[in-house]
Parts: structure tokens; sequence; C-alpha cells
């Protein structure tokens, strides 16, 4: 099944209330809200869940487990860039022989595994602390259920 086309902003916002609740529950079968705001060029998720409001249509749409709360929200949206702020400086004055490994992909279970093996064997060698932070999640194949998860990074369909 394929994915629905995201309607520009603009548009969207001229259909009747009915058609935007109905629209918005296809895209949200489909996509993430993190995908729709950037489809819309939103700065984060916060800007959906007001826009809902300004469209009075965020009670049809959002669960009651999934109420958003902006202060708690704006909260960690400033903690995390906080601590990435804080990981870039450090990174910027590490000495030439240090580095910096990101991985943001989706990959089969041998590939990942690869991946992980070669990172085991150069770790293995290594002195010295590391940070690392690990997500794994799978994705879905077919056709997209009603999955729910965390808003903050769900699968389709939360």
């Amino acid at each position: 099944m394929d994915k629905p086309v995201i309607l520009p902003l603009a548009e969207l916002e001229t259909l009747d209330q009915a058609e935007k609740v109905a629209t918005l529950q296809q895209y949200r079968a489909a996509y993430t809200i993190k995908d729709l705001s950037q489809a819309w060029g939103l700065s984060n998720p916060i800007q959906y869940y007001m826009w809902l409001k300004k469209q009075n249509i965020y009670e049809q749409l959002v669960r009651r487990a999934d109420k958003f709360e902006p202060t708690k929200e704006w909260k960690r949206l400033r903690e995390a860039e906080s601590r990435e702020d804080a990981d870039r400086l450090r990174v910027k004055g590490l000495p030439a022989d240090q580095f910096r490994y990101g991985l943001d992909t989706d990959s089969s279970g041998p590939e990942l595994a690869h991946v992980f093996r070669r990172l085991a064997d150069f770790l293995h060698n290594e002195t010295g602390n590391f940070r690392c932070r690990i997500e794994l999640k799978a994705i879905q194949a077919a056709a997209p259920t009603a999955a729910s998860g965390d808003w903050k990074e769900e699968e389709p369909g939360a």
C-alpha cells in the first residue's frame, strides 16, 4: 500500500473540518508526526499540535494518552538541544586522533550486525571512555497497522 501524498498545509486548511480529520487520520496511519512536521516546514512537532488546536480538530485526532503538554515538551526539547550543543562543543575540541561516529539508517539485521561487529572490533583495542546511545526498532514491512508508541519518536500509525 502506497503512502498518501502529503498536501501542502495551506491546501489542507481549505478543506472542511471532516475532510481535514479524515486526511490527517490517513497521514497518521502512514507517517510520523515528525515526518508531517518536516513536510510542512514546521520547526518541531509542537507546532503540529498547535496547528491542530488552531483548526479546532485537536480533540478528534489526539488520543487521551497522547495529549500534548507544551511546557513539558518545550522543556524536553530544550534539554535535548543543550545536550547536543554540549556534545558538539566537546567534539570540536577533540584532538586529531579522536572522532565522533554517528549512524542513522534503515538496514537489515545482517547489515546492522556487520556494522556492530566492526565497531566492537574497533572498541576492543581502544582505551578511554566512550559515550554511546543506541536506539533499535523494527520497521513495518507490510501495510501500516495501528501501532502505538511514544509520540516523540513514534512508529507510523501511532
